[in-house]
């Protein structure tokens, strides 16, 4: 099976990834997947490879995955199927936080018809856990920003 994520940028290519990722695993698919991500032409280094390689190294419970030989692809194997809620406020907050901090309440403000409180606080404290989201001190509070 292949899943190719050319011509995406890297939110619709994670999205692209999970729905047919667990469409094929709730399908019995268990073989390996062949993603072909493309190995970053347009000179910033292969963006969709550096965040699809990110998520899936966070991901390590549901999935083991290898880099092919080829560096445009990666190769996934499939254990369980991906909490797509969980992991669409990931992507949300990861790339809110991107540009410049972010304290909670902007966090919250922005996402707050979306997703609930609870969820928004939950996705924060798991993204600072793993390593993906800085936490530091301004007088304003906390900030929260996506590592570079």
């Amino acid at each position: 099976m292949v899943i190719d994520l050319h011509e995406m940028n890297r939110n619709e290519a994670i999205r692209f990834f999970i729905d047919k990722y667990n469409e094929a695993f709730r399908g019995g698919y268990r073989e390996e997947i062949t993603v072909i991500h493309g190995y970053g032409s347009s000179g910033r280094g292969g963006v969709i490879k550096k965040e699809l390689r990110e998520f899936l190294d966070s991901h390590r419970g549901y999935l083991t995955y290898t880099v092919a030989t080829n560096p445009g692809s990666t190769l996934v194997t499939p254990l369980k199927a991906i909490n797509e809620m969980q992991d669409m406020i990931s992507m949300e907050v990861l790339e809110f936080c991107r540009i410049s901090p972010k304290t909670m309440d902007k966090i919250k403000g922005n996402f707050f018809k979306k997703y609930k409180n609870n969820e928004i606080n939950a996705c924060v404290k798991r993204l600072v856990k793993q390593g993906y989201l800085t936490v530091n001190l301004k007088k304003n509070g906390e900030v929260y920003q996506t590592k570079k």
